[in-house]
């Protein structure tokens, strides 16, 4: 009987949210008024930073607020702004790391400032969060593909590629993996295991919407019951046991996707604007701590719900709206690298990670043979070693203190390469795909080019050659004798990621 009482109660829950006046909250004119306040806060708070930091969650809450990042408001008298900033960064893979979440944050800055993310700094954001989706469906914690430790890069996965106007692949995997993640109280957390927390439920729900569950659904009464349940009587809501405008933003926006009005939100007689109206500061920004001062990323917050709010949808629905049709007018970073190319998502994999770059002209040199100092530098970045890279090598009469070789000096270190004789390194030679293949082999591991060495062989590189066939780290049409490409370097370096990923 407890049981059937609870259904109904919670039925009874989710038929009044239903049932609300959609986003009455929006006819308050001190919204709009607060908005104001708020953005001229940040103007004077980014303008001291001469507005370096706009593109990121700034530029999604000012696109929300109808502003541009890129005009003479948030930009220096020279012209220059956040988005000329942040593509210099990206070129240098500063403040980029191999987090799917850092792609993603990006991407949707990206799209607030109007810019192409599939060619912004010689990078394709669209392609690595695609790229870092696992065969259940879940969006990596890496652009590798690894990692399923944390539910943000899953949520914020489905949420930046919706708001790109991209089809989410295997999108029935993706919705199942993140109801999986639901706890019995309708929560979600950043953690597999971990108690519940607002801030994630709201995003939860904001991804839901974008995988098209509506407020009927089953999962998302429980989340919004769970949020409902967790409101404290301040009105607002806490993170880790902390109080902040954040949460309370985050929750509010989740409310707008589902057109519930956030006024419905109460406890003891406060809802989510007294709460937000508490931490309002003197100069029209919004602190993190009651009683604090201004806080950029909390008014940046404030912004954007109060934005939804009078815009009447989120802001993710916002930009999916503009994005569905301007996806398809998005051009690739590199002219010789199309997107029907048949290795353009591994040798884009590197791109993003930083691991191989294009030309000075803006070309990627596809089909250009790859010497022996390029493949140095290739596999020292790909494994992850240019913190070593440093000391010359003096032990090449050939290796001039050119930019390749600190990188030849760390390849040689880890005996991934060897020189063509005690004295001679030959850089500029193109390298074949049988070398290709046994250095990939060493990179396995040395059980691996053990493995190698043992087999029977005519010729040095045949046992290389069968081991990296049954690790498929063969690329197409691939010929021991002939140099390899860029383009199928990338290919069979991809595979060796995938093949060590196999191996954890």
């Amino acid at each position: 009987m407890k049981k059937a009482t609870k259904t109904a109660s919670l039925a009874l829950l989710a038929l009044s949210l239903l049932s609300q006046p959609a986003l009455a909250a929006s006819n308050d004119p001190s919204l709009a008024d607060q908005r104001t306040s708020a953005l001229n806060y940040l103007h004077d708070n980014l303008q001291k930073s001469s507005y370096k930091y706009t593109v990121g969650w700034a530029s999604v809450a000012l696109y929300d607020a109808g502003e541009s990042v890129t005009s003479p408001k948030w930009s220096n008298a020279d012209g220059t702004n956040g988005v000329i900033y942040r593509e210099s960064e990206v070129r240098r893979n500063v403040n980029l790391s191999d987090a799917t979440t850092d792609f993603e944050s990006t991407l949707l800055g990206l799209l607030s400032a109007n810019q192409n993310p599939r060619a912004f700094g010689k990078k394709d954001f669209i392609q690595a969060i695609l790229s870092s989706q696992r065969a259940d469906g879940k969006f990596a914690d890496t652009i590798y593909g690894e990692g399923e430790d944390l539910l943000n890069a899953h949520i914020y996965g489905i949420i930046a590629l919706y708001s790109a106007g991209v089809s989410i692949p295997n999108a029935d995997q993706a919705r199942d993996y993140l109801l999986s993640k639901q706890h019995a109280d309708g929560g979600f957390n950043w953690a597999a295991g971990d108690h519940s927390n607002p801030d994630v439920t709201a995003f939860a729900l904001i991804a839901m919407k974008a995988l098209g569950l509506d407020a009927s659904n089953p999962a998302v009464q429980k989340a919004l019951n769970f949020l409902k349940n967790v409101q404290n009587t301040s009105g607002g809501f806490s993170n880790e046991g902390t109080d902040n405008p954040d949460s309370a933003t985050t929750v509010l926006q989740a409310l707008v996707a589902y057109g519930i009005d956030p006024k419905s939100y109460s406890k003891s007689g406060h809802d989510l604007f007294d709460f937000l109206n508490s931490f309002r500061t003197a100069n029209g920004g919004f602190s993190y701590t009651l009683g604090g001062d201004a806080n950029a990323i909390s008014t940046q917050f404030v912004l954007m719900a109060y934005s939804d709010l009078l815009n009447g949808k989120t802001v993710f629905q916002k930009l999916h709206d503009e994005n569905v049709a301007k996806s398809s007018t998005w051009t690739q970073a590199f002219p010789d690298l199309p997107f029907t190319h048949p290795y353009y998502a591994d040798n884009m994999k590197l791109a993003n990670l930083g691991v191989m770059a294009g030309h000075t002209d803006g070309t990627y040199g596809t089909g250009e043979p790859v010497t022996r100092e390029q493949f140095a530098k290739i596999l020292v970045s790909g494994a992850h070693l240019d913190d070593e890279v440093g000391a010359p090598t003096t032990q090449f009469t050939d290796v001039d203190n050119g930019w390749a070789n600190p990188y030849i000096a760390v390849a040689l270190k880890h005996k991934f390469v060897y020189g063509t004789s005690n004295t001679t390194y030959n850089p500029l030679g193109e390298i074949t795909g049988a070398e290709v293949m046994a250095i990939l082999v060493r990179m396995l591991g040395s059980h691996y080019e053990q493995e190698a060495q043992s087999r029977p062989k005519t010729d040095w590189y045949d046992g290389y050659v069968a081991v990296a066939k049954e690790h498929h780290l063969l690329y197409p049409n691939f010929n021991v004798n002939a140099p390899a490409t860029r383009a199928e370097v990338g290919y069979s370096f991809v595979r060796l990621y995938d093949e060590q990923l196999k191996a954890q």
